[in-house]
């Protein structure tokens, strides 16, 4: 019997519902529990701050949560007996994709729902925070499982949905990672700014908010402290953010319905479905066990950065492509040309780094460009984290700057060393630090001591 609405199926919602309930269950009993206890009366803090501060961790839960759920629903994909047997039914795509997303939603709602309206009732007047709150981790799961099912509708292997899951989730950091494991050693002092990665890692930006509730309050001493003259003084700037992820996840979730309407049910089992995304994870898969192999030779070896790094790649291009492929008969011409395309580019970015081709490395600003300058130097305490305005003072950190550069020892001296750690604070309202290990001989300390 074919399904009576174009996207929706009551038997596979009621199956759904029924089979994965354990899941839910634990979840809803995991949830009631931490939350009641965090928004529970205190003596010190008000529940509201508890409240606010929850959906930072809420981020997390959710993160783990939503690829359970996606992973269980859309779970007859990954194996080729189910998939064939439950599309044979006649039940179509659209029905099976839409009974699985109403129910995947609702494995979120109903729970922080009841969750919320129980809440209330420790909130006091602050009872409206609550519904805050359920719209908060909505926003957040509604996020995490749209990146979740479309995981699992760009492989056909549960550990791939997760591997796929985890890239998107901290494209951000890992990039930084490697960033840091990579170019960092080849470029002395250069601190790179983590924060300009982290900005494409969602999870990381959803964890760390916690001003979506205003409130202002004071203590009244009584018999213990009250709360009477709190109020709300409105939402913070994370509910922008919440909102644009959310409204990522809905988009990613029509996408996911395409992929699924075109999806060849044959594919179950493959590693990688969209033939397209088979290259980009195999250079991912690559430079990151590249960059895990270099830490092998820092840590045991103690040295051969680039050997370890090349001997990574090649690790893990010939081991990326036995899982896309599910062979080990990967030794071919035309993998050890693509193998050495990208080997070429990388001993390329490699090289740029190390002669420092776009001048990063002995890169020092004109004074006129610098707002103001913060200094930490251990040869004289005075400059630890001190912030310099004057004009004439931030000329003679430049100096002193450009004398470290001009020594070109970086710590590799015979003398006593010292360490400086310089960070510009630009007009143009970017931010340059540089760290270094420099010769106390050298023309540096010169320039320090000008510094009143």
């Amino acid at each position: 019997m074919k399904s009576r609405t174009s996207f929706f199926n009551r038997a596979v919602i009621k199956k759904d519902i029924t089979r994965f309930a354990p899941l839910w269950v634990l979840y809803t009993l995991g949830v009631l529990l931490i939350m009641l206890s965090a928004v529970s009366s205190s003596a010190y803090i008000h529940p509201v701050h508890n409240l606010n501060t929850s959906v930072a961790g809420m981020a997390t839960a959710n993160l783990f949560y939503a690829v359970l759920v996606a992973q269980l629903l859309f779970g007859d994909l990954f194996k080729s007996k189910m998939c064939n047997a439950l599309h044979a039914m006649p039940v179509s795509r659209n029905a099976w994709f839409g009974s699985h997303l109403l129910v995947g939603l609702g494995f979120s709602l109903i729970p922080n729902l009841l969750t919320s309206l129980l809440m209330m009732f420790s909130l006091g007047k602050f009872w409206y925070t609550a519904l805050l709150w359920l719209g908060a981790v909505t926003l957040q799961y509604l996020f995490f499982f749209g990146v979740a099912v479309l995981s699992v509708l760009l492989t056909g292997n549960r550990f791939a949905a997760v591997m796929i899951y985890a890239i998107i989730n901290f494209l951000g950091v890992m990039a930084a990672w490697f960033a840091d494991m990579v170019y960092s050693p080849l470029m002395p002092g250069v601190v790179l700014n983590m924060q300009n990665f982290l900005v494409i890692s969602p999870v990381v930006n959803m964890a760390e908010l916690n001003d979506l509730f205003k409130t202002d309050w004071f203590y009244e001493r009584g018999g213990r402290d009250t709360w009477q003259n709190a109020k709300f003084t409105g939402l913070g700037e994370g509910w922008y953010y919440l909102w644009i992820c959310a409204a990522i996840g809905a988009a990613v979730l029509v996408v996911s319905l395409l992929l699924y309407r075109r999806r060849a049910m044959e594919k179950a089992g493959d590693f990688i479905v969209v033939k397209a995304l088979r290259p980009v994870f195999l250079t991912l898969y690559t430079l990151c066990a590249g960059a895990f192999l270099s830490i092998f030779g820092d840590l045991f070896y103690g040295g051969g950065h680039v050997v370890f790094l090349l001997l990574g790649f090649v690790v893990g291009f010939f081991t990326g492509k036995m899982l896309l492929e599910r062979s080990t008969k990967v030794f071919q011409k035309k993998s050890f040309l693509q193998l050495g395309i990208l080997l070429v580019v990388m001993l390329a970015t490699l090289g740029m780094a190390k002669w420092d081709v776009f001048g990063v490395v002995r890169y020092v600003p004109a004074a006129e460009e610098v707002s103001y300058v913060t200094v930490s130097n251990s040869f004289i305490e005075l400059y630890r984290n001190r912030k310099i305005y004057d004009e004439e003072e931030i000329a003679y950190v430049i100096e002193a700057h450009q004398a470290i550069l001009d020594d070109d020892c970086d710590g590799d001296c015979n003398q006593s060393h010292r360490y400086c750690t310089i960070t510009y604070h630009l007009k143009s309202g970017r931010t340059v630090e540089r760290q270094y290990h420099y010769c106390s001989a050298g023309g540096a300390d010169k320039w320090w001591k000008k510094i009143p």
